[in-house]
């Protein structure tokens, strides 16, 4: 039942006579208008290679105080190529690195052979410092994304002419192999063959282009160990011919985390900032292998930097993290086990999926890389921050 007062129409009256000509008074916390979106300094990307639910699940649940578990920002990432659902790490990184599609095997470079910019290049001309540090050899697909443009990943040693491009001023990884001539390869890593075909003669001496380009050059890991970062200098550290050993194998003489110290400690001397890709190389070789210890162990490794990435972060609040995955491999499902004890894993596959990866971010703009988003979302965020 309704209730009429005389007195309605006057209050409606003085309510509107309120709100049209009295400016309301706002809490000094609040702002009337929206507050412009930080634009970060730095910018780290981590990438675990075939790194999937399932492989962060598998490492998770036996490490529930996993550095992972720090981000508060997560999201889901789909991740074909261009014309195929599954992706390899080419078209998957090159979507990261530039926010292109492209098909399988390509690197930074459309199906049409049209060259793409990547986030790398962009930041140089902004005067950002940039480094690559991964377990596998830099010339491999995913770092190769970042720095070089080729219409077949497996043209390594044309992807490492590249590097005298000057686009990444700090290398740290495998592929001495390529750098040097008159040496043959192939690209296996432990029983696991990526590649089928034996990589050509290399012809040209890069390592001394390289360093008559500035670059300081380190191709041992006792000179790795011992080298003392004093300020901003170009490096180019090659620690193997072609790949680091695996972890689980137990030669592993330097750590991804001990790698990604030393870069931060020369990137960020930067006045302008820097950018930085870190890859968990090998999360992706284990899966291949269905190799449940290795997954874990290779984990192991990539969590931990993502602990020294944060701690960083926190430290120096203009920098945003971002840490994801090119693709999930294995199809790894978690069918039993003990909670910080022990899982059991059952793959699907020994190949790429097509499964969602997640995406955890964290720092300046990091609220913009939450939800359900293609890959090529990462890519052009990425070179829309640097670019701004």
């Amino acid at each position: 039942m309704m209730i009429y007062s005389k007195t309605f129409p006057k209050i409606v009256i003085s309510v509107l006579f309120i709100v049209l000509f009295f400016e309301p008074s706002y809490p000094k916390t609040q702002k009337k208008e929206t507050q412009k979106e930080p634009i970060p300094k730095n910018i780290i990307i981590m990438i675990g290679d075939g790194m999937g639910i399932g492989a962060i699940s598998a490492y998770y649940l036996v490490n529930t105080n996993a550095n992972i578990s720090r981000f508060k920002n997560v999201g889901l990432m789909t991740t074909h190529a261009d014309g195929s659902l599954i992706t390899d790490s080419g078209a998957g990184g090159t979507a990261l690195a530039t926010g292109f599609k492209t098909k399988n095997g390509y690197i930074s470079v459309l199906p049409d052979g049209t060259v793409v910019p990547t986030v790398m290049e962009v930041a140089k001309t902004k005067g950002k410092n940039t480094g690559i540090v991964v377990t596998c050899s830099i010339t491999h697909a995913t770092p190769a994304v970042f720095y070089s443009h080729v219409s077949s990943r497996g043209n390594e040693a044309e992807i490492a002419t590249f590097a005298t491009n000057q686009t990444i001023d700090v290398f740290i990884g495998g592929g001495l192999s390529f750098f040097v001539p008159s040496t043959t390869h192939s690209a296996t890593q432990e029983g696991y063959q990526e590649e089928t075909k034996t990589e050509p003669k290399v012809q040209l001496n890069l390592l001394d282009t390289m360093r008559s380009l500035g670059y300081n050059i380190i191709t041992n890991y006792d000179d790795f160990s011992k080298h003392n970062t004093k300020g901003f200098e170009k490096l180019l550290a090659l620690l193997e011919p072609m790949h680091l050993p695996s972890v689980v194998s137990g030669n592993r003489r330097v750590s991804l985390s001990e790698m990604t110290k030393k870069s931060l400690e020369i990137l960020s001397k930067s006045q302008k900032g820097f950018v930085l890709m870190i890859e968990g190389s090998q999360i992706d070789w284990e899966a291949h292998a269905n190799n449940a210890k290795g997954i874990v162990a290779e984990m192991k490794d990539f969590d931990d930097t993502v602990g020294i990435v944060l701690d960083f972060a926190i430290t120096n609040q203009d920098t945003l993290v971002i840490v994801t995955s090119d693709h999930e491999t294995g199809g790894v499902g978690i069918i039993g086990g003990v909670v910080g004890k022990s899982t059991t894993i059952r793959f699907v596959s020994k190949d790429h999926t097509a499964e969602l990866v997640p995406v955890f971010s964290y720092g300046p703009g990091s609220d913009q890389f939450v939800g359900i988003f293609d890959n090529t979302y990462i890519g052009k965020k990425l070179i829309e921050i640097v670019r701004n």
